[in-house]
């Protein structure tokens, strides 16, 4: 008996911690979702080589911590459909938005540079996929991000989520809602499974 009850000390210790370690990082993260409306309020004519006009609209924000961020677009209505999106992050807001190059720039899940990605840019040469990227920003910095579509003409709504390290700061043109409290059910129903077959495997023996 001493020695079963060991045994289930010994598988249920290492994924007590695990679970413990993972809910710590879900706990620390906050989830924004964003609705992003690309309209004629910020544009750049004759910026693509294709012609027409390059519409975008910047968020200005304040990281608290530095880390990993990941900005996904996981939806869109945009000009004939276009699912051809991009994120430009600038640290520097005086720049020439667009024409000038920013910090960061992601095309797709492998297609970007800076912020610690690959860099996987190729000129022009355009990608049907919506922007996913996980890029490192540094904590208490100002950036400004700006969500485009280099199809031509391309309007409408992007709908955005990101994933941050810790709290960001915006009162720009984008709101930020409040963060999802997400991470907390996820490691309150952890902790109770763990409980639960704990309590059940005791209850066996």
């Amino acid at each position: 008996m001493h020695i079963y009850l060991q045994k289930i000390k010994f598988l249920l210790a290492p994924l007590l911690f695990a679970s413990i370690a993972w809910s710590a990082v879900q706990l620390n993260s906050v989830v924004y979702d964003l609705e992003i409306e690309i309209d004629d309020t910020y544009s750049v004519p004759n910026f693509n080589p294709e012609g027409g006009t390059t519409y975008y609209n910047p968020m200005v924000f304040t990281t608290t911590v530095g880390g990993e961020y990941i900005f996904e677009n996981y939806a869109s209505e945009l000009t004939e459909g276009t699912q051809d999106t991009s994120l430009l992050i600038y640290d520097n807001l005086e720049a020439n938005f667009v024409v000038e190059q920013p910090l960061i720039f992601n095309d797709g899940p492998s297609v970007g540079f800076g912020g610690g990605q690959l860099n996987t840019f190729d000129g022009f040469e355009r990608h049907s996929e919506p922007f996913d990227a996980t890029i490192s920003l540094s904590g208490n910095t100002t950036y400004a991000a700006l969500f485009s579509s280099f199809s031509p003409d391309a309007i409408g709504v992007m709908q955005v989520r990101l994933t941050a390290p810790g709290q960001i700061y915006s009162t720009d043109l984008v709101a930020i809602p409040e963060p999802s409290d997400t991470g907390l059910w996820i490691a309150m129903i952890i902790a109770f499974f763990v409980a639960f077959s704990y309590m059940t495997i005791r209850r066996g023996i």
